[in-house]
């Protein structure tokens, strides 16, 4: 099984917290499972990942297996972005001083906007995690038929 090392994570550019992280999470080497990657989701980069550990072909594997996920997230928070910002435009318009946009429905709307994102989004990152861990662990040739 390949592993993620953290030699590997350093010279591709990878941030000192998700090094960190991955060290304290599995030492130097680590081998992945999609349980673990999942149970991770949140925390690590996948997209990162995605874009600087995966080869060209696996890549386009990856992308190819969260657009769905993308498009799923991106439609459950449509409508309470646009709520959002239609009622903070109002208040603006208004020229309402900022103490008072609350009163035009600005922290409702934001409370709401926040409580429909946040799951979708711990959804798509999981997605992530499961799509990255597929890419990483998918032989080479498998990858060749996917993405042709």
């Amino acid at each position: 099984m390949k592993k993620i090392t953290s030699d590997l994570l350093r010279r591709r550019g990878a941030c000192m917290q998700q090094i960190y992280l991955f060290i304290e999470l599995g030492g130097d080497r680590l081998a992945l499972t999609e349980e673990l990657c999942i149970k991770h989701a949140n925390q690590f980069a996948w997209d990162w990942a995605a874009d600087n550990l995966l080869t060209r072909k696996a890549r386009t594997y990856y992308k190819r297996i969260i657009e769905p996920a993308l498009a799923k997230y991106e439609h459950a928070v449509q409508a309470a972005a646009a709520e959002y910002e239609n009622t903070l435009q109002k208040a603006l318009a208004k020229d309402v001083p900022t103490v008072e946009v609350e009163a035009w429905g600005e922290v409702d709307a934001l409370v709401e906007y926040r409580r429909v994102q946040k799951p979708a989004w711990a959804q798509y990152k999981r997605a992530c995690a499961s799509a990255f861990y597929r890419a990483w662990t998918m032989h080479r040739s498998e990858v060749a038929e996917i993405v042709a």
